[in-house]
């Protein structure tokens, strides 16, 4: 037995005795043997090993372990092994390794959290010891009952009388053969993608009938680009089902010499490449103008070096426009592409967010701009170099009308050692490109109040000044009970409460309980100590959504904003940080981060997949960075909690406020429906943190009759999230492939 090194290798952070936290969705380690050098002091061959390691999720974080054997060829996503965790935890499985070994790597879990992970160890096994031990894995996997040796005599005997000896004895080792990792992304390309990609001769007769045949320009600026990775990119436009396009080539003055002949050639034997060369390196922003100059096309596309798009590419974004000509602005899902050719990470965008776009560069590849718009907004600015891209879009964005997402990976990003691809703090510069482009965006739409980068780098946190202050009236409906927090029992309402008005920065705050009408003496002496108001709900029955709408007819605030008695406020500038989003036009409902008592993840935004209201990563560290930033970056959702959520009165009052037949569940995700029907959004404001402890003051169940009638109001207008996609698990949802889907 070979006790293992475990190295950190990505996405980890160490917190002493053993525990780690993942600080994204793919944490990983090398397992190494203790005194480095070598994987191991033997060659490790084709052959069974026994793997063991102390893995436990702390909190709410569940291992998902996956071994990676690099055989020479690299760690590749479709060989990875799912490992079998034992019920008392801790990973004990058994692995075939194949013939040559250059690497092992063990990835923890599939997205971030802490967990433990304090030792491994490796046994190789050989005959008739591996036999056994997959012996003893069969027998350890049958009922209890049949694990008797009368009965497993009965079945070896049942067995022998089925198949030859041969097939028998293949069969016993194929039981104990790896699995392949559950929902891998290599088994949705083969599985979802892959059949439904369109044959070359479907796209040809399609081509012929398009009424809409625009010339598109792809920009490519070339530097010093590794040959195969350049010959890569030049082939897979020219593999293009859809024939109208241009090629804008700019070389940057490579000084490689292969870059010129390769050019050239290119050039002489296909026309529609227009070819321009700099005598003097102009960087990224200089190269992309120069071949802009280039393009005569209708629609404009940006296409790197190294970079690859597949077949269909372009066939998609213009049968998108055949479908609707008046779109402005079309964009993709993509994923990463190594060295070696393999893909993984997808990135499966949500539908047009505008809230999205200014937290992140979330549009990226492949995009598709409309040429009249261009020449209307400029060519990339020297300023934002780095992120040129990024303030392109958005600019141009700021004339768009019409935006659509075509929902197939059509970009495949190259990720080399020390690229952005791999990741972003390979290049800082670029980070503070684009916090120039959001503060020049902020001071173009509203002002600029301020621009910081989270602590993921890539995404921000963008916040204009506000342009008035208004009254902003806090309803909270409340049952005047006392509940324990952090071990000691609370006023629920009181604690609230002095959270508000002890930490809130904001002004003017106006307050509006909505009780039952028993409110104790010491509750009520606490609204008036906190300059609180309170209404009653004189009503027999219990409706939630009543006790609100009656609180805002009480109020006299420009702006309301519903609150949970079991809230504490966090974040000072709360009010502050939600208001300067509400006030962008569009904007209908704003809602913050909320944790539970623990820290971990209670809301983040609302999903509403088949007609169900759920929250996206609930129980996930508090740190978890979501997909694709998805948790620490403002992003817009169809709904945000009632728990916590600001809207203006005038839009509430336009929509008759919260539907009193949802008496208790779902009044706050169908209030942000019903604005979303007057095209108003919903925001998660993931800057402002506030505690949530949640059901306190009564026990949370989902009535059959409000659940038939959320269903029947909005199934079919709403069949699918458009800001969740379809191939992420669904209840809970988690932003992880889902498994059942293919």
């Amino acid at each position: 037995m070979i006790a293992c090194r475990i190295e950190p290798k990505g996405q980890i952070e160490p917190e002493g005795a053993g525990v780690w936290r993942s600080t994204g969705s793919d944490p990983q380690f090398r397992l190494t043997h203790p005194r480095g050098g070598r994987l191991f002091p033997f060659r490790l061959t084709g052959g069974w090993v026994r793997i063991r390691a102390d893995l436990d999720g702390l909190g709410a974080t569940k291992p998902v372990p996956l071994l990676y054997v690099d055989d020479g060829s690299g760690f590749r996503e479709e060989e990875a092994v799912r490992l079998e965790m034992r019920e008392d935890g801790g990973i004990d499985d058994l692995v075939r390794l194949p013939r040559r070994v250059r690497g092992l790597r063990l990835d923890p879990l599939a997205a971030s959290g802490r967990f433990r992970l304090s030792r491994a160890t490796l046994e190789p096994l050989r005959g008739p010891a591996a036999a056994l031990a997959v012996a003893r894995r069969l027998v350890a996997r049958l009922p209890e009952e049949e694990r008797g040796a009368q009965a497993l005599l009965g079945r070896l005997a049942r067995l022998a009388l089925s198949r030859p000896p041969s097939a028998l004895w293949r069969a016993f080792w194929d039981s104990a053969r790896p699995r392949p990792a559950a929902a891998s992304y290599a088994a949705w390309i083969e599985k979802v993608e892959r059949p439904t990609l369109p044959s070359p001769e479907a796209m040809r007769a399609a081509i012929e009938s398009f009424r809409v045949r625009p010339r598109i320009s792809i920009v490519m600026p070339v530097y010093n680009t590794p040959k195969p990775y350049l010959e890569a990119a030049l082939a897979s436009i020219r593999a293009q089902a859809y024939p109208d396009w241009e090629l804008c080539l700019c070389d940057d003055a490579s000084s490689a010499p292969h870059i010129a002949p390769m050019l050239d050639a290119l050039a002489r034997e296909e026309p529609r490449v227009r070819l321009h060369r700099r005598s003097k390196n102009g960087g990224i922003v200089g190269a992309s103008n120069d071949a802009m100059t280039l393009a005569t096309g209708d629609w404009l596309t940006l296409i790197d070096h190294d970079d690859m798009i597949p077949p269909h590419a372009l066939f998609a974004f213009v049968e998108a426009l055949n479908a609707d000509p008046q779109i402005d602005f079309l964009y993709s899902d993509e994923d990463k592409i190594t060295v070696g050719g393999e893909r993984y990470e997808p990135f499966f965008k949500p539908d047009w967010s505008p809230e999205t776009l200014e937290a992140c560069m979330y549009t990226a590849h492949l995009a598709l701009y409309r040429m009249d718009i261009v020449a209307r907004i400029g060519a990339f600015r020297a300023e934002c170099e780095g992120a040129q891209d990024y303030d392109f879009v958005l600019r141009y964005t700021e004339h768009a009308a019409r935006v659509h997402h075509v929902p197939q990976v059509l970009y495949h990003w190259r990720a080399i050692p020390g690229s952005t691809a791999q990741a972003m703090d390979n290049k800082g510069y670029v980070v503070a490109a684009a916090a120039r482009a959001l503060e020049d965006r902020a001071r173009r739409t509203g002002g600029l109040a301020s621009v910081r980068p989270t602590a993921f780098a890539g995404s921000f946190h963008l916040r204009r000044p506000l342009a008035a202050r208004p009254l902003i009236s806090i309803v909270i409906p409340t049952a005047g009970r006392d509940s324990e927090v952090r071990g000691r029992t609370v006023d629920l309402l009181a604690a609230c409460l002095a959270s508000i008005r002890e930490r809130s920065t904001y002004e003017p705050i106006e307050i509006v309980a909505v009780d039952n009408g028993d409110l104790r003496p010491a509750t009520k002496a606490a609204l008036e100590r906190f300059d609180a108001r309170s209404v009653t709900w004189d009503q027999p029955v219990f409706n939630v959504a009543a006790k609100m709408n009656l609180g805002a007819r009480a109020a006299s605030g420009e702006v309301l904003v519903f609150l949970n008695d079991d809230i504490e406020v966090i974040s000072p500038d709360w009010i502050e940080a939600m208001l300067a989003l509400l006030q962008i036009p569009g904007v209908g409902a704003v809602g913050p981060k909320l944790l539970f008592e623990t820290g971990e993840l209670q809301h983040v935004g609302v999903t509403v997949i088949d007609a169900t209201p759920d929250h996206p990563r609930r129980s996930y560290p508090r740190e978890d960075p979501g997909h694709f930033f998805s948790t620490v970056g403002n992003r817009n959702y169809l709904a945000v909690t009632g728990a916590c959520v600001m809207v203006r009165r005038a839009d509430f009052e336009a929509i008759r406020g919260f539907d009193e037949d949802f008496a208790v569940n779902y009044n706050d995700v169908d209030l942000c429906l019903r604005l979303r029907e007057r095209g108003l959004r919903s925001v998660y404001c993931a800057e402002v943190e506030l505690y949530h402890y949640e059901s306190r003051n009564r026990a949370r169940t989902v009535a059959a009759d409000e659940q038939a009638r959320f269903r029947a109001r909005w199934a079919t207008a709403i069949p699918k999230d458009p800001y969740y996609s379809e191939w992420f698990e669904a209840l809970p949802p988690t932003f992880e492939l889902d498994p059942a889907r293919f």
